[in-house]
């Protein structure tokens, strides 16, 4: 089916992207944060509506996890992008708390029928999974749960039998978008060692970061939503048709590949995230073509656009995974080291240190803990004690931690 575009109608922004960042500027929240928010907004707003034919059809919804410490204000970020959904016709929003059987029930509600004359209707199932926290929506990490997620990343059909009963379930063309907050360390809690080589975690997209905007507390906020980013929501909602690409576009696309995606993430836990990339790619090109315009076509911007939006992305997904290990261990040595630190110049005897270090580790690690803090410079032997034969250690000069 050719492109085509269900009430036609002039965008008030320039870009729904960058209008919605700068509308949030007063939510003390990461530029980042917002961005990524309005980046996925647009795509789940797309639903299966639009699509790119490559060997088989790439739809735009996204799985996108905003990534950082307690207080960066992913909540306020992700609850101003849901509520311009809300604002739609039938707007598909799932619960915040679910189980995989719940979740299906949920999708299963959730159908669509776009009628397309003189073609047939467009049916499918489409959701936006938008959660503040991650762990109010997988409070453990579940492979039923997971495994589904990541059928659905992909339209398919979907069934199901539920055990006990009767009950066949089938679902045509099933999709959701996802965009959640997460902590580093309650991601890492959730999605254990082994899972990072799984489906799942190569189809999400980890925005991290650690910025705390300190904002004016009694400025005044307008706090409503923006009319414009509604009108021009509710006008690519209304967009239906496949993509077309540009002759620049597609020999780009081809450059890339041929010179190995790069620059690939090398982190370890991200291999196979890159087997995935060019997906991914292709998503955000879709949402960068709808973010300037509503004809459907993939111009040499949006391949720009879009690889700029991944790079930088991908750029700071590793410090997610320090940030989320750098857990019990690390927050112990900083206890430790403040312990240290308020003995002050005359230090402190060793018994007491191995004591207090013992409240905070398992008693095998004790030791192991003094040693590192001892190499990495946190904390100093001052000499033994030659009475006691008690060594005192003092806080290094300078260090921060």
């Amino acid at each position: 089916m050719s492109s085509k575009l269900n009430g036609l109608g002039k965008r008030a922004c320039t870009s729904w992207v960058d209008a919605f960042v700068e509308y949030t500027a007063n939510l003390d929240a990461p530029e980042v944060f917002r961005r990524w928010a309005a980046i996925t907004t647009l795509a789940a707003s797309l639903e299966e509506k639009v699509w790119l034919m490559t060997s088989s059809p790439v739809y735009p919804n996204l799985y996108t996890f905003l990534v950082g410490h307690p207080g960066t204000g992913k909540t306020r970020v992700i609850r101003s992008a849901k509520a311009y959904l809300r604002e739609l016709p039938e707007p598909h929003i799932a619960p915040l708390s679910l189980t995989w059987a719940s979740l299906v029930d949920a999708l299963l509600r959730s159908k669509r029928t776009i009628i397309r004359l003189p073609d047939e209707p467009l049916e499918y199932n489409s959701m936006f999974i938008a959660p503040d926290e991650l762990g109010t929506f997988i409070h453990k990490y579940d492979n039923e749960m997971t495994d589904g997620l990541s059928a659905l990343y992909d339209p398919d059909e979907y069934s199901q039998e539920r055990r006990g009963g009767d009950l066949k379930i089938k679902i045509k063309s099933p999709q959701v978008s996802i965009l959640s907050g997460a902590t580093p360390t309650r991601l890492m809690e959730i999605i254990p060692e082994s899972a990072w080589g799984q489906g799942f975690t190569s189809r999400a997209l980890m925005i991290f970061s650690d910025e705390r905007i300190i904002g004016d507390d009694f400025a005044p906020i307008e706090r409503k939503l923006s009319d414009d980013l509604l009108h021009d929501i509710k006008l690519i909602n209304g967009l239906v048709g496949n993509f077309q690409v540009t002759e620049d576009y597609r020999n780009l696309v081809n450059l890339w590949r041929q010179n190995g995606e790069a620059p690939a993430p090398t982190h370890p836990k991200l291999i196979h995230y890159n087997t995935r990339r060019k997906v991914h790619f292709y998503k955000l090109s879709m949402v960068a073509a709808i973010d300037r315009s509503n004809t459907l076509v993939l111009t040499r911007d949006d391949f720009n656009r879009a690889m700029n939006w991944l790079v930088q992305a991908e750029a700071n997904m590793p410090d997610v995974f320090k940030a989320g290990t750098s857990g019990s261990d690390a927050a112990a040595m900083d206890e430790i080291f403040h312990f240290v630190q308020v003995a002050g110049a005359r230090g402190l005897p060793e018994h007491k240190l191995v004591h207090y270090a013992r409240q905070r580790v398992p008693a095998h690690s004790v030791m192991r803990v003094i040693e590192i803090m001892s190499r990495s410079g946190m904390i100093k032997s001052i000499g033994m004690d030659k009475k006691t034969g008690t060594h005192w250690w003092v806080a290094s000069a300078g260090t921060e931690i």
